[in-house]
């Protein structure tokens, strides 16, 4: 019996070393923290191509503004201001596109606007009385994602920086709403009809990735591509959940007693920028994220003769255990075997 009981320590300590089956297959977030926390709305962040900064609109005091913030919400200064409303904002490496909405009389439109510079004056892209929003750079910055209103309804269209090769994808004669690029802009994301969808950068190949009562907003493609992270009311509040671009895995990444909606990636996959909305009020927060490589292949190394003097053990305690799951399978064995032969004894 004492044997018996010491196997089954045995098992239960070795247990501890054998990663779980499913601990990587979920995207995971850890320390959320508030980047913004004034009495004016604060919102819609998006990373700058070396995610050491982030710019934001706010609306201020005096009209609307976008701001830019250190990663830990220092250093915050006003990039642009305007007395009319500006915001969706997309910081690429040939500047900061955004959507400004033009109002006088009973002319009121929106239109898409590029600060290439701090000391450059704002160019517009898009032409006066086409109401156009959402602007997005691809990967490469040589096109920009956005909606286009045709008559009453918003569609997805492409262009480049100079504003040529202007091209219609959709043809839904209803609303389509934020559509983001794939990280090497194959394909594309968006919300219709309150489900998301993904569909080739030509506009074919429409798929459905959700199919349910709630609203879906908000997608953002996670850079390594096997991830959307998006808003959803699934919860009763809007909370940050993720899903695959084949519409598996879908499940809560965020889930608070505020609201949170437009997340978006940093480059380099470690952070999620996004907003939350709790007593009226819009804030920006951040929390780190950590996806476990797929599919990912070690490189060889050379192998070399340690040297016992410089070695630390405890930084090579890793290398002493023998793989969990081999371990587990023959003490499992050998505990069978010990029982079999005592029930033959008796």
């Amino acid at each position: 019996m004492r044997k018996i009981k010491i196997s089954f320590i045995l098992i239960t300590i070795l247990l501890c070393f054998v990663p779980s089956a499913t601990a990587g297959d979920l995207p995971s977030v850890t320390a959320p923290f508030q980047l913004t926390n004034s009495s004016m709305e604060e919102y819609d962040p998006s990373w700058a191509p070396d995610d050491s900064k982030l710019v934001y609109t706010v609306d201020g005091r005096y009209g609307y503004e976008l701001w830019i913030m250190d990663l830990d919400g220092s250093n915050k200064i006003m990039h642009l201001q305007s007395t009319d409303w500006l915001g969706q904002s997309d910081w690429g490496e040939k500047g900061i596109l955004y959507t400004s909405q033009y109002s006088f009389k009973r002319d009121r439109h929106l239109d898409i606007w590029i600060a290439e510079d701090e000391d450059v004056i704002p160019r517009q892209l898009s032409s006066n009385k086409t109401d156009q929003q959402n602007p997005f750079w691809n990967h490469n910055n040589t096109k920009i994602l956005y909606l286009g209103r045709v008559n009453y309804n918003y569609e997805i269209w492409t262009m480049e920086p100079d504003t040529s090769n202007i091209t219609r994808l959709t043809f839904y004669q209803t609303t389509v709403k934020t559509p983001a690029w794939s990280p090497d802009s194959s394909r594309i994301v968006y919300s219709f009809d309150g489900d998301l969808w993904v569909m080739n950068a030509d506009g074919s190949n429409n798929i459905q990735v959700t199919n349910d009562s709630y609203e879906q907003l908000d997608p953002a493609w996670s850079p390594c591509g096997n991830w959307i992270a998006y808003s959803s009311d699934e919860n009763g509040d809007f909370d940050i959940r993720i899903i695959r671009p084949d519409g598996t895995n879908n499940t809560t990444l965020i889930q608070e007693s505020r609201d949170q909606t437009q997340p978006d990636w940093s480059h380099d996959g470690t952070m999620l920028a996004y907003t939350t909305y709790q007593d009226l009020n819009l804030d920006v927060w951040a929390a780190a994220i950590y996806i476990e490589p797929e599919n990912a292949t070690p490189t060889p190394t050379p192998l070399q003769t340690p040297n016992v003097e410089d070695e630390d053990p405890k930084s090579n305690i890793n290398d002493l255990v023998i793989p969990g799951g081999v371990i587990v399978i023959l003490v499992v064995l050998v505990f069978i075997r010990k029982i079999i032969k005592g029930r033959r004894k008796s």
